[in-house]
Formats: C-alpha cells, structure tokens, sequence
C-alpha cells in the first residue's frame, strides 16, 4: 500500500505534480512535493535555494487550488543524489518524476535524472511523461 509519495517538481507545464497529487488524493497517500535546485557554477547555494523555493511555492498554489495537502522541501545538489535521498529519509513508497525532452548531445552530456533515480530509488519510481 502507498502510504507517502515524493514528487519531484520542476516544470509548470508538466503534468507530474498533478499526477502525483491525483494519486495522494485518490489512495490517501501523504505527499511529499520537492524542487531540486542544483547551484549552477558561479552561482550560490542561496539563489539555488531562492529558484527551488519559488518552483514550490507554485505547486503549492496548484496543490490547493486543487484542495490537495502537502509537505513542500526545497532540496540543493545533484538531482538524482537529492530525490533518492529525500525518499529515503522519508520512506516513501513510491517517487514520481517528470521528464523533459532532451537532445542526444545533451542526454550524452548531461544523462538522465530518471534513470539514475530509477536505478538508486529505495521504492517504486514513476515517470510522467
């Protein structure tokens, strides 16, 4: 049984947040929303937190809009590392992740978030496409 779900939220456009927050509601799961932010070079961890802060601050006005309750983390670092982490910390039952539309050359360089999450999550991980 799910009993909490983590959302990785990034993309206003994407449908992952809504998603996630369709199965809280419909399992009664609790749900766990973070943003990760990872510094770019020259930038500071505080902009990079500022950036996550305001990405949640959007799901959070999605969420109850929606009438949907949730914990909202804001999370510095690599990606992958920082969901994979939260979950663990958070015995989630199951990770839900967006994905975006990459290039070769960007996949080659950059890889994939969800991919490395799927291999490291400590539960279930799903995509939204």
């Amino acid at each position: 049984m799910l009993q909490k779900i983590l959302v990785a939220y990034d993309d206003p456009e994407s449908a992952t947040l809504e998603r996630a927050g369709d199965l809280a509601r419909a399992l009664g799961a609790e749900l766990v929303v973070t943003n990760v932010a990872g510094p770019v070079e020259g930038e500071d961890a505080d902009e990079a937190t500022r950036y996550a802060r305001e990405r949640l601050d959007q799901a959070r006005d999605s969420l109850a809009s929606r009438g949907v309750a949730a914990e909202f983390v804001p999370s510095v670092g690599r990606p992958a590392e920082a969901i994979v982490r939260l979950a663990k910390e958070r015995g989630s039952d199951l990770i839900v992740v967006g994905t975006r539309k990459k290039g070769f050359i960007e996949r080659l360089v950059e890889g994939s978030v969800n991919q490395e999450v799927i291999r490291r999550a400590p539960c279930d991980v799903l995509v939204v496409y």
